[in-house]
């Protein structure tokens, strides 16, 4: 929260570097796409001996996230990306996630009504019970 809040979105800088791994399964597909923080990290550490303003930081680490959300995205072949998790709280990063998926072409889809995290969990745990409850009366 504190990187959210610290970070200037009318800031136009480039988000700090993203690699990738993939974990081939067995036949030659993808079973797994690792992001390597390292480069992220890196970056953040460079910034701050040089000096550069937190706010920028803080911004270019929100547009790291969101440029690994998209070199996922571009991996699985779909055109569809669902963004859920408890750091899609963040506003900011949500936001540019979205930006930059749609500018690549994808359809993105987000919480916009029930929240990415345990609300939404157990929202969808009383869904299941309801269900239960009701098949045991029928």
């Amino acid at each position: 929260m504190e990187l959210e809040f610290t970070a200037d979105p009318r800031q136009n800088v480039s988000g700090y570097p993203v690699e990738l791994s993939q974990e081939i399964r067995q036949g030659g597909s993808a079973a797994l796409c690792v992001v390597d923080w390292r480069p992220i990290l890196r970056g953040i550490l460079d910034d701050l001996r040089m000096g550069t303003d937190k706010r920028i930081i803080a911004t270019r680490f929100h547009a790291g996230l969101a440029e690994a959300a998209l070199a996922v995205a571009r991996t699985t072949g779909e055109k569809r990306v669902v963004l859920s998790g408890g750091c899609f709280q963040n506003t900011l990063l949500t936001e540019m996630t979205v930006k930059r998926l749609r500018a690549e072409g994808f359809a993105v889809y987000w919480h916009q009504r029930i929240p990415p995290n345990d609300g939404g969990i157990a929202l969808g745990q009383i869904h299941a019970a309801v269900v239960q409850k009701q098949a045991m009366h029928d």
